[in-house]
């Protein structure tokens, strides 16, 4: 059904034309979101050759409120998105993982069909990659802690002139974002019961405006299929802290972006950014890492309209950052706050936060993307090649 609305309105080409833009974007995850995935642990390692992950199909079912988190999205306030979803998962249920964080990792595909019950916003069809740690409370009871990334295709974006009330969001593709709480509860030898609670976001990562975003709890419950189900591994927990002898770990990172914008006569335009960041960083845990940098970098996009705004300010900026990794095998989610020590500009607070997702290639070199935010608000995704030095073991 979705599809042949795209076709009908010829949106496919439209699809196409941002889906490389913004695909390697939505692996973010933002990560974000992130503070619930610090006892994820997707363990890389020989047990799981010999105990397969279980595999479960589910449908859902959630219905929430929008959260209209700022005076320009006030006209979206009452509304109650309901929506269907369809879960596809794979379960470590190995001694690796249960080692490593005590707990059962779930990831997966995560497709849902939102109403958002105001015409001006329209519906939104979604495909996410999810990452969920469950503990066992019981026999037959589990919590779960759940973060999600993926894409939104939304069927009502912004337009001056035939929805001009739409504040929310200005493109058809756009980045999904989920974080929740559940519970499951066994049914039977095949069948689960997962009620939930989620907080959901969709926006464009700041490449077109306007991009308040949408922002939408919901409370909602899945019935789960599980065709080959086994007994959940129970071991000794261990404490050894072996982490305490590793070194700080030093990272040299270049950054670069690529924003979409409009020159003076109205016209597309690629406005260029970037710069390089230094950080420190010291593990504290199995899976965790504080972390402390700095960073300067130009900002093409920025130059332009302090241009058009007659402001005669620096488009540089540099700040301080504090923040946290978590390590799970070849990828690093990374969240941090941070303060900017030389920024001329008049529009933002001097406090911002940057989201992150890097891959390990080797020893020495990684790469990733990164999302800069002030408060609710996207600036942009930057790709990232970084360095890294550190001692395995201290000395």
């Amino acid at each position: 059904m979705v599809l042949a609305l795209w076709m009908k309105n010829g949106y496919l080409d439209k699809l196409n034309h941002y889906k490389l833009k913004l695909a390697s974007a939505q692996l973010w995850l933002l990560l974000i979101f992130s503070s619930f995935l610090s006892t994820i642990a997707i363990a890389q390692t020989d047990s799981l050759a010999h105990q397969k992950p279980i595999f479960s199909i589910g449908v859902g079912l959630q219905h929430g409120f929008i959260f209209p988190h700022s005076v320009d999205v006030q006209n979206t306030s009452g509304a109650r998105p309901t929506g269907i979803e369809t879960i596809l998962s794979w379960q470590s249920n190995d001694s690796a993982n249960f080692s490593l964080c005590h707990c059962y990792p779930r990831q997966g595909l995560m497709m849902s069909y939102y109403d958002y019950d105001v015409d001006l916003l329209g519906k939104s069809a979604t495909a996410a990659y999810f990452l969920e740690p469950t503990y066992r409370i019981s026999k037959s009871v589990l919590f779960s802690l759940k973060g999600a990334a993926g894409l939104s295709y939304l069927s009502n974006p912004y337009d001056s002139i035939s929805n001009p009330g739409n504040q929310s969001y200005s493109t058809h593709l756009s980045v999904y974002l989920l974080v929740g709480v559940g519970v499951w509860v066994k049914l039977s030898k095949n069948w689960w019961l997962n009620p939930s609670i989620n907080y959901q976001h969709i926006s464009n990562g700041g490449m077109r405006q306007p991009n308040k975003g949408i922002n939408w709890p919901t409370a909602g419950i899945s019935l789960i299929y599980q065709p080959n189900p086994r007994s959940f591994y129970t071991g000794v927990r261990t404490t050894e802290k072996f982490w305490r002898n590793y070194s700080t770990r030093y990272d040299f990172t270049l950054l670069g972006t690529m924003n979409r914008g409009y020159n003076e006569v109205g016209n597309r335009k690629r406005f260029f950014g970037g710069g390089f960041a230094f950080q420190a960083g010291k593990q504290v845990g199995k899976l965790s890492m504080l972390t402390v940098g700095t960073e300067v970098y130009f900002d093409g996009k920025l130059r332009d309209k302090l241009d058009r705004d007659g402001v005669n300010a620096s488009a540089l900026k540099s700040g301080l950052l504090f923040g946290h990794e978590f390590l799970l095998g070849k990828f690093q989610f990374s969240q941090r706050l941070g303060v900017y020590i030389f920024d001329q500009t008049p529009y933002y607070d001097r406090i911002f936060h940057r989201w992150g997702i890097k891959y390990q290639i080797n020893r020495q070199f990684s790469t990733g993307i990164n999302l800069l935010a002030h408060r609710h608000v996207a600036a942009f995704f930057d790709f990232r090649l970084t360095y890294t030095f550190q001692k395995r073991y201290e000395q």
